[in-house]
């Protein structure tokens, strides 16, 4: 490689050669941070070669979003942010190389937050003191930052929201901007209120949140994942097709966005997948969510989709293997939707009894008593022989949810007609005799209750 007296003044601040740089480069790129992600040791081999071929002071996200990913003119206004997003996310993937395998590297790659010209500085462990010493006090003022936006959604909101940013190392705040902490708490805050639902009107404000998070940091993939959860949903009960077409064209864009901004992270995955379902591609719904899972286990929120997509996909099976560890989760602070997922799942592989103990328990413990428990109750008893029982509930449906389109609800949600034909054929022999689908519309929730 021909170096340029420029890139070599800038080697001889340090005492290393070309030959050592592009050493270090290759070690940093086969460890286990970097060799997972293509699009990443690409990112930092061009910022590398750029530097050493002299042209660190032209390295912008423009030429980034060209000439290592391959946009073009058009694209670049959107893909520019993309850039600042990869770069962050280099930047921790190199903090916990030095951190753990690297940490007696000679030569330490180093991408200086609001740069994308790479340093290559001594690794000596005095070095890496100074660096931890500058850090300190950029951490001293986000600390701040997080104290603000943790208070001001408390207050909001009335209840304290669990972290939804990737586990990314314990320098990854350095890389924090108040905005984007800001943002990280109200996406916290939307997603804590989609789970429960009773009324489509609490997903409102959720989706108010999540449009908020979205202005305060753009470049943020929480706000865009929880609004194309939202959005989905919305669509999923609305029976006008038109504006149900028009609501899943804005999931897309937004679960879309969010998996560019973030395509490893659990929540634009698990968003990505619940779109999917809504729009009927139910294999990918079911891959997407497997994986969003497999990286988030304990995360309720990718679980009560999961469960969800499960069920509704008529993967009984599934949901009844993973009651425990619902209940774990829920006990850690997820919804009620597991519970009613996993008495439908029940009934629908005939466990009536196993069934009415799960709703009732749900309901016992502070569950609603909704339209849809209500429905599965009934119809679960009148399976068990217990019909005085079934006939009570179907007059109670009757009465206090005479307009639910549960049937028309219910086969919108359920990949397979058989389920809902077994659903609607038992209610109807307890008593309940639906209203006209076409005239009332779908204008309840399918999740929670």
């Amino acid at each position: 490689m021909t170096v340029s007296m420029d890139a070599q003044n800038q080697i001889d601040a340090h005492p290393f050669s070309a030959g050592q740089v592009r050493d270090a480069l290759d070690k940093v790129q086969a460890s286990d941070e970097f060799k997972g992600s293509a699009r990443m040791r690409s990112f930092l081999s061009y910022v590398v070669t750029e530097t050493l071929e002299g042209r660190s002071d032209a390295i912008r996200a423009k030429t980034i979003a060209m000439d290592v990913y391959g946009y073009d003119a058009d694209e670049l206004l959107k893909r520019e942010g993309v850039v600042r997003v990869d770069a962050g996310r280099v930047r921790r993937k190199l903090q916990a190389y030095y951190e753990s395998n690297g940490v007696a590297d000679e030569l330490v790659i180093s991408l200086p937050v609001g740069s994308y010209a790479p340093e290559f500085l001594p690794g000596t462990r005095g070095n890496r003191q100074t660096l931890r010493g500058r850090r300190r006090a950029t951490a001293i003022s986000i600390s701040f930052a997080l104290m603000f936006g943790g208070i001001l959604v408390g207050s909001l909101i009335g209840r304290n929201a669990q972290p939804v940013a990737p586990e990314a190392g314990k320098t990854a705040i350095y890389d924090v901007s108040p905005a984007r902490v800001e943002a990280m708490n109200l996406s916290n805050a939307g997603r804590d209120l989609i789970f429960p639902v009773t009324d489509p009107a609490r997903l409102q404000p959720a989706l108010l949140i999540f449009q908020t998070a979205i202005e305060r940091d753009p470049l943020y993939y929480g706000g865009y994942a929880g609004a194309a959860q939202v959005e989905t949903m919305f669509a999923i009960m609305q029976s006008d097709k038109s504006v149900s077409d028009e609501l899943m064209q804005a999931a897309e864009k937004s679960s879309a966005y969010a998996l560019e901004l973030a395509p490893d992270a659990p929540w634009p995955l698990s968003a990505r997948a619940w779109f999917d379902f809504g729009a009927g591609n139910y294999d990918s719904a079911v891959q997407l969510s497997l994986r969003a899972v497999s990286l988030a286990p304990d995360d309720p929120h990718i679980a009560e989709f999961d469960a969800l997509i499960s069920l509704y996909t008529s993967d009984f099976d599934r949901v009844l293997s993973q009651s425990e560890h619902y209940g774990t989760l829920a006990r850690n602070g997820g919804g009620l939707v597991f519970d009613n997922a996993l008495g439908a799942a029940q009934f629908h592989t005939g466990d009536y009894a196993a069934a009415i103990r799960t709703f009732e328990e749900t309901i016992s413990s502070g569950g609603p008593f909704g339209p849809i428990s209500a429905a599965y109750l009934m119809a679960a008893h009148w399976q068990n022989g217990e019909q005085d029982e079934a006939q009570r509930l179907a007059r109670v449906f009757s009465d206090t949810w005479p307009s639910f389109p549960i049937e028309a609800l219910k086969a919108r949600v359920f990949a397979d007609p058989q389920p809902v034909q077994v659903l609607v054929a038992a209610m109807k022999a307890a008593g309940w005799s639906g209203p006209d689908a076409a005239q009332t519309g779908v204008s309840q929730t399918i999740s929670s209750d």
